[in-house]
């Protein structure tokens, strides 16, 4: 039989939790251990309280915290302010009876009832004055000793006595404006020494509490007030200017705007969830320059939703790290990394320096060289939510807690955000050197980077889903036909091409081709006939031989035997290898611009009129093939240049020496006086001879051209792995314009009578040695600063 069920009477004495006076010390500086994150505390209360500002005050031994929000009345401090642990913000009750007063934009940094407690992390009394927006003139006192609470743990926590008062007017430091609603925190007793130094430190950390990102905003300001330091403020503004004052003074606004100082000078990935959670949206920008811009589906993170996830995020190149530290006053990693905002608000400690949140230099340790690290990318990511979805530790410098939507935050960040700026960066910039150092979009606009650029655009259009909504033109676009990742570029070119819809990029990827068929069949023609040459001309020597020794046992006069020996006399004292080399040159460069001139005859025999582009193209080949056969030309006189094959491995810095000294002044057409002067001691790489005389001689000619009556060459070496040389003249130097100092190097733009060919070459040529050359403006004449890395 079932027992019976006996109904409990209701207990004349239930029992009770009580709380000993200790607590205070658990929830205050046991919980809050550091004074930065106690100060982001109360400023976030401060916002919480929809202040448009808050004034930290550090005067006479004493901190104040000053916020113009809404205030409280009587009744908030006893239902609210002194009910440990309970957050109206939780419960959602908070401004029920003010938000008709009050924007609705702003969501909650805190609810967890007891950053209040933070105070007691600064200091051992607390007076706090506040006056509630429309509930009367009255300003609430209430004065909190919080070493009483430490006197003894058995005491009840609710039995320890605050001071209460009221007062009709706020007691402001000299240095706030008065206001007429609001809340002052008065902290005495510092635990802790603010010098100059630690003050600084401050700044910089409440400069990331907020908007480290978007710039500063005028509808929440934080500012920073020390009297004691205003005149050593002075000091060090008069030494380092106005653009470091947020590095160097202690007094002012709080503002940070690194980022938007960075935006244009590193390479930047901007990714968000749309507020319905059904896409995903990726800007890529390389120094202002954008790459793409996407659209995809949201399927493996739904808990995004409506969580306003958004990224910014900037691999800093050593260019951007040297602006970085020369702004900030700090290196980047010193700074922080990837930082988590939550409405608005910092989590501590993620993104702070050997924080490694989101696992970045624990994968980096496994490909040093292939992945990055905390120190080479500095971002934020942004979300906004109650507690239910990204749930804050109560321990303030621990994080977020793993809830579901937290763990799709984290795969989010991690596969659509850093890995999709890893392989740009890892298969754009760090395949070229040179690029560490720059911090401008120059390095971007050779064929080889476009190339490399192309093929990450095209994989990424490439995949299921992905929407490409724009991508940059000039970056992805159809290379020369010289270019030795033109064919494959093509391939990617297809892929965007069809997936866009684009007819008219199919139709110019198909001209393109075939170009370069021509070029192809030109060059195959040329080789071909110069073979043929060498055939015939060898048949001949060694019949003119056989010949000559048949004539050798013939009976002739003694001049005829005079004449024939000076004649093998002055054949034998040439160099017959190195004439043999460069007359075979010479036959392949002329006999491919008569296959390139023949094909364009055939086209037009057959009624194919030839578009501007294929004229371009055409005249483009012909000029290079031309200076190609002047600079073999040149070579025959200087037995020392054995061209034995179109590349050869030797130290590079002594054949531009040699160039120089012993060819380029016999065959100036100007007649100008080339100097040359080098420090540089060696550097072995593969190169083209005939390229790299090109390079030389189209240097000199444009210098003749601008008037110029001397051109000089210096070479070093900053590291033993790269080359630099500065390329001088004395002529009328470069266009006043800004815009046409950056067109330099394109085809077809001249200031002059030339083709606008000759710079063209020259950025052709290092950009296939993974060199590069950059104009400076000087006094008097052009300068070119050309850098090659070994």
């Amino acid at each position: 039989m079932p027992l019976p069920v006996i109904a409990e009477e209701p207990e004349a004495n239930p029992l009770h939790f009580k709380i000993s006076s200790a607590l205070k010390r658990v929830i205050g500086r046991d919980l809050i251990t550091d004074e930065f994150v106690a100060i982001f505390e109360l400023v976030k209360n401060g916002f919480d309280a929809r202040a448009g500002r808050v004034d930290i005050v550090l005067d006479n031994g004493r901190l104040y915290i000053v916020d113009n929000g809404k205030g409280m009345s009587l009744q908030d401090i006893t239902d609210k302010w002194l009910f440990v642990a309970y957050s109206a913000k939780r419960d959602g009750t908070e401004d029920l009876d003010y938000r008709d007063r009050i924007g609705t934009d702003r969501a909650y940094a805190g609810s967890k009832g007891v950053g209040r407690f933070s105070c007691d992390r600064l200091g051992r009394t607390l007076r706090m004055q506040t006056r509630r927006a429309g509930a009367g003139n009255l300003v609430e006192v209430v004065s909190v000793d919080w070493d009483r609470f430490e006197q003894d743990a058995k005491e009840e926590f609710a039995s320890v006595p605050l001071q209460h008062e009221t007062s009709v007017a706020f007691d402001l430091p000299d240095q706030v404006d008065p206001m007429l609603s609001g809340t002052v925190l008065e902290i005495g007793g510092l635990r802790e020494d603010w010098d100059r130094d630690k003050l600084l430190r401050l700044r910089a950390a409440l400069a990331k509490l907020i908007n480290p990102f978007g710039g500063t905003s005028d509808n929440f300001q934080v500012w920073l007030r020390v009297p004691a330091e205003v005149d050593q403020d002075a000091v060090e503004l008069a030494r380092s200017g106005p653009e470091d004052a947020q590095t160097s003074v202690v007094n002012g606004r709080i503002e940070n705007f690194i980022f938007d100082t960075l935006k244009g000078k590193t390479t930047h990935l901007e990714v968000a969830v749309s507020n319905d959670g059904h896409h995903i949206y990726s800007t890529l920008t390389d120094r202002g320059e954008l790459v793409y811009h996407i659209r995809e589906p949201n399927r493996e993170f739904p808990l995004l939703a409506g969580t306003g996830f958004h990224c910014n995020l900037f691999y800093l190149n050593r260019s951007a790290k040297l602006t970085f530290k020369r702004r900030m006053g700090v290196n980047s990693v010193q700074f922080g990394s990837i930082f988590l905002f939550k409405n608005g608000f910092r989590i501590f400690p993620i993104g702070e320096e050997g924080v490694d949140t989101f696992g970045i230099d624990r994968r980096k340790a496994q490909g040093y060289n292939r992945f990055l690290g905390t120190r080479d990318v500095i971002g934020r990511i942004d979300v906004s939510g109650s507690d239910d979805v990204f749930l804050e530790s109560t321990s303030r410098d621990q994080g977020l807690i793993q809830t579901p939507a937290y763990a799709q935050l984290e795969s989010c960040f991690d596969e659509r955000c850093f890995r999709r700026l890893e392989r740009y960066v890892v298969g754009v910039n760090w395949k070229d050197a040179l690029d560490l150092d720059v911090e401008d979009a120059s390095r971007l606009r050779g064929d080889s980077a476009s190339a490399r650029i192309t093929a990450i655009v095209a994989q990424l259009a490439g995949t299921e889903g992905v929407e490409l909504l724009d991508y940059n033109h000039d970056l992805v676009r159809i290379l020369n036909e010289r270019s030795d990742a033109f064919t494959d570029t093509l391939s990617g070119l297809k892929v965007l091409a069809r997936k866009s819809g684009n007819a008219a990029l199919l139709h110019e990827i198909d001209a393109a081709a075939s170009r370069y068929a021509d070029l192809q069949r030109a060059e195959v023609a040329a080789r071909g006939a110069a073979d043929r040459e060498r055939v015939a001309r060898r048949d001949a020597e060694r019949a003119a031989a056989e010949a000559a020794l048949r004539a050798e046992t013939a009976t002739k006069s003694l001049d005829e035997e005079r004449k024939r020996n000076l004649f093998l006399t002055s054949l034998t004292s040439l160099d017959r290898d190195v004439v043999e080399i460069l007359h075979h040159q010479i036959i392949i460069h002329a006999a491919a611009i008569s296959e390139i001139v023949n094909t364009q005859f055939d086209r037009l025999r057959d009624g194919a009129l030839p578009t501007r582009d294929d004229l371009i193209s055409t005249f483009e080949n012909i000029s290079f093939q031309n200076r190609k056969v002047l600079s073999t030309a040149r070579f025959a006189t200087k037995a020392n240049f054995r061209l034995d094959s179109e590349n050869i491995d030797e130290d590079l810095a002594g054949y531009i020496v040699d160039y120089i000294n012993e060819v380029a002044p016999m065959f100036s057409e100007t007649g100008i006086r080339i100097l040359v002067t080098s420090e540089a001691k060696e550097l072995l790489r593969r190169f083209k001879p005939i390229e790299i005389s090109i390079l030389i001689d189209n240097l000199v000619s444009n210098a003749g051209r601008a008037e110029a009556t001397k051109i000089s060459f210096h070479l070093d070496q900053p590291t033993p792995h790269e080359l630099r040389i500065v390329v001088q003249d004395d002529g009328r130097g470069f266009h006043p314009s800004v815009a046409e100092l950056g067109r330099l190097f394109e085809k077809g733009f001249t200031t002059s009578t030339g083709s606008g060919l000759g710079l063209y070459h020259v950025a052709q040529i290092l950009d296939d040695l993974g060199g590069a050359i950059t104009p400076e403006r000087s006094e008097r004449g052009a300068r070119f600063v050309i850098r090659i890395r070994g």
